[in-house]
């Protein structure tokens, strides 16, 4: 096989594994000025049309504070305010692992592909944001 054969393998196929790294350097490049958006948005652009309406959360309610507080480190801050965006980062990484373990030959299943998973997962989810609605301690800050 021709060295740019090889050069271009790899960058079809192996592309997976500078994903980690690149996210890193980034996150690294762009920290402050990601804390610069995150006041800008905390202070200007942050609402709820539901919630400024009807004053119930919706689903969505506190995912940007859940991801800035995961973007911070406090996990459990994250789940506080929307456990929703803590569990699609889990999920994001499981299935980065599939797919890199399968660019090697290995078959594994980390990603939850079972129908009756996901709509348990939606029904708690539902429950969650219809709890958080009545009960202060998990209302989202």
């Amino acid at each position: 096989m021709q060295k740019s054969a090889l050069c271009k393998q790899w960058l079809t196929h192996y592309w997976l594994l500078w994903l980690p790294p690149l996210l890193l350097i980034l996150v690294i490049i762009f920290y402050q000025p990601f804390l610069w958006i995150e006041r800008f948005v905390a202070d200007y652009i942050l609402f709820c049309p539901l919630y400024e309406l009807t004053g119930i959360y919706c689903l969505g309610c506190g995912g940007t504070r859940s991801l800035t507080a995961l973007l911070h480190g406090d996990f459990l801050l994250s789940i506080h305010e929307n456990p929703t965006t803590p569990a699609l980062l889990l999920i994001f990484i499981l299935f980065y692992i599939e797919r890199v373990a399968a660019l090697f030959g290995k078959k594994l299943k980390l990603f939850p592909r079972n129908m009756v998973f996901w709509g348990i997962c939606f029904v708690l989810l539902v429950v969650w944001d219809i709890l958080r609605n009545f009960i202060p301690e998990l209302m989202p800050g």
